[in-house]
């Protein structure tokens, strides 16, 4: 019977950790007057200055773009290192690498927030009365069993909240800002996870709003 158990806690355990990270858009908004048929080339910018949390984040949304027959770039690849936005030389060296590339608009990635929220788990034991189980109705029978039984005891967790905003600028419109989304995602169980449902919900929110051009 034990072995019933632990099998099926594996098999639970096994089941949450194939399961990806949630996100979930919770609002957006759109320029009243936007171009016909959306856009067709487009750079993605992650705004951090982690550059493995970068490279991850736009490479999914580029994938995602690609997907939906967007020709997609990543701003990891047009702003150098030690870029500075502030220094008008790097804008004009980044801002002609965008024209040569043939980008029409920008999408920016940012974490606008981050909560926090430590809670406590109970322990937990399996439990089912006589006579479920034989051993459970003898003295012995019971205190053999439980005192070899596996207790998960209780612990502290603490639960992490996201907050993201993600904004498409119209290059040709001296990058005036079209639309803008903003996204919450609970618990990611990894970058990698987070990055593809990240970009995968925030594709297809640009895409019901018409600004997605194949």
């Amino acid at each position: 019977m034990r072995a019933t158990i632990i099998t099926a806690l594996l098999g639970a355990m096994l089941l949450l950790g194939a399961c990806g990270t949630t996100v979930h858009m919770t609002g957006t908004w759109k320029a009243p007057e936007t171009p016909p048929g959306g856009y067709h080339d487009m750079l993605v910018a992650a705004v951090t200055s982690n550059t493995g949390a970068q490279q991850v984040v736009e490479s999914k949304m580029v994938e995602a773009l690609q997907k939906r027959g967007v020709v997609a770039g990543r701003g990891l690849d047009i702003f150098p290192p030690k870029f500075n936005p502030k220094e008008d030389a790097d804008k004009e060296a980044a801002a002609k690498k965008i024209r040569d590339a043939g980008y029409t608009a920008v999408l920016t990635v940012s974490l606008v927030n981050r909560e926090s929220q430590t809670r406590y788990v109970p322990g937990t034991m399996s439990y089912a009365p006589y006579p479920a189980y034989g051993w459970y109705g003898r003295f012995w029978g019971y205190y053999g069993y439980m005192y070899g039984a596996a207790y998960s005891p209780g612990y502290y967790t603490t639960d992490k909240t996201y907050f993201l905003e993600s904004n498409l600028y119209d290059l040709s419109q001296d990058g005036k800002l079209i639309w803008s989304g903003q996204s919450e995602t609970y618990n990611p169980n990894s970058l990698e996870s987070f990055a593809k449902s990240f970009a995968a919900q925030v594709t297809a929110s640009l895409n019901s709003a018409g600004l997605l051009k194949k």
